[in-house]
């Protein structure tokens, strides 16, 4: 979700990402833009804390020697409920064991062998953990952003432990995570290995997963590269040829709580143990190392809003994430009052640049707009396009995954209902036509951000 109070001061629209249409249409930064009322709210995250209510396992042994795909299977599947089992069978049917589009190379099987084998993190199981990333590569539709409620009496817990009121803003949170949890949904439908790869090392020990990207997959050029990751506060160095960028990607500390919560606790249609430490440190990545997984709220310095990523967050976090130089096209004129006032590109402009997405085998991450009678705009979601069809009457509809509609399945949205919405989308440089242009003001509308700081 994208704030209100981020499209009602034109913020997502104006310069913080990039323009992309058909020739005529370029992103420029309008005149007198001034972002307001920015978050004064302290980035200090919680502490990490370890109640009562879950209990610390012994630490497994180390295995040496060489461990065969047969032993890694076996042991795999000595970890397995009976539906596991079933699910475990089936993606081996399909191949999807031996998936090894990961960022190291690893296959499916070596990450879940590696979830039985090493230490997690106290208070979660690995049982479960495997159980719940099979189920979701199993079908990628059950993925949500819908966070689960903390009993009452976990959070006595906590707040006696640590001796600090639990803060109230945490019970029964509506989830704003609904970009990071698309993008989640596009790891375990698009690379199934890099999927349990984050899934075991967020869970691990070492909480936190190693990605090494190329610089030019974060920006055109060395220079500008280590002016992002700087900005954006990663945890990362260069390696020594500078070509490549290794970046630690963790979740807030908070989401321990979280997860050990959803271990115990989940309900149906909750997120799982494993979309929380996902979507947090995909939200904590964006926002600048300020996200708390408790309250769903995060500081940084590109948002005034207390929730969700801006365009320009989503576009970096895509980039490190899926390791393409996408940019973030943005659609929709949005006038100082919150008000649609028109659009940047064409129906068909904008539908073109989807559909060339979609040939490349590329989902299409999108925000649109909430919008009443007056076109005043009330609110945002982000959803992913996912295909495209027509029916016999030649009606188009897009095929998109809703990760807080409830359904276990895709979705179709007429494209008639769904162009105009549409506020801005992730696409990749190869999805652009030979007349496109596009520009990245990234520098432009940090300073600004800057500049507003300094002032207050």
């Amino acid at each position: 979700m994208f704030g209100i109070q981020n499209i009602k001061n034109n913020i997502i629209p104006a310069k913080n990402d990039t323009k992309v249409p058909q020739k005529k249409l370029v992103t420029k930064a309008k005149t007198g833009f001034k972002p307001q009322n920015l978050s004064t709210i302290s980035s200090d995250n919680f502490k990490a804390y370890i109640p009562s209510f879950t209990r610390i396992g012994a630490k497994k042994p180390v295995q040496t020697g060489e461990v065969t795909i047969a032993q890694k299977y076996d042991t795999v599947k000595s970890k397995l409920d009976k539906q596991g089992q079933q699910l475990f069978a089936s993606l081996d049917s399909k191949g999807i064991l031996m998936n090894q589009n990961s960022n190291d190379n690893s296959t499916v099987l070596d990450n879940l062998y590696n979830i039985a084998t090493k230490e997690r993190i106290p208070g979660l199981k690995d049982t479960q953990i495997i159980n719940e990333v099979l189920k979701a590569l199993d079908n990628p539709f059950t993925i949500t952003q819908k966070f689960g409620d903390i009993p009452n009496e976990v959070a006595q817990d906590i707040a006696k432990e640590t001796g600090s009121d639990f803060p109230n803003q945490a019970y029964n949170v509506v989830s704003s995570s609904c970009v990071v949890a698309s993008m989640e949904f596009n790891l375990a439908s698009k690379y199934p290995a890099e999927f349990v790869r984050f899934a075991e090392g967020l869970s691990s020990s070492s909480y936190s997963v190693d990605k090494k990207v190329k610089i030019s997959d974060i920006a055109d050029g060395t220079a500008e590269c280590l002016w992002k990751l700087r900005e954006f506060n990663t945890d990362s160095y260069l390696e020594n040829n500078w070509e490549n960028a290794n970046i630690k990607i963790k979740p807030d500390r908070n989401a321990i709580i979280r997860a050990r919560v959803q271990s115990s606790y989940k309900d149906k249609g909750e997120r799982s143990c494993v979309d929380v430490l996902i979507q947090s440190a995909l939200l904590n990545l964006g926002s600048q190392n300020t996200y708390n997984a408790l309250t769903d709220e995060r500081t940084g310095k590109f948002n005034p809003d207390k929730t969700g990523l801006t365009d320009m967050e989503k576009n970096f976090v895509e980039r490190v994430v899926f390791q393409s130089p996408k940019v973030s096209v943005v659609y929709q004129e949005i006038d100082e009052t919150g008000k649609l006032s028109g659009y940047r590109a064409t129906p068909a402009e904008t539908k073109q640049q989807i559909l060339n997405s979609l040939a490349l085998g590329q989902n299409v991450i999108i925000g649109y707009t909430h919008m009443d009678k007056e076109k005043n705009v009330n609110g945002g979601h982000e959803i992913t396009i996912i295909g495209y069809e027509e029916d016999e009457n030649k009606n188009g509809f897009f095929i998109c995954n809703d990760t807080d509609d409830d359904i276990d399945t895709s979705i179709k949205i007429s494209e008639k209902k769904l162009l105009p919405l549409i506020h801005h989308a992730g696409i990749s440089r190869e999805a652009f036509g030979k007349d496109d242009v596009y520009i990245e003001p990234w520098r432009e509308i940090v300073e600004e951000f800057k500049n507003i700081r300094e002032n207050k």
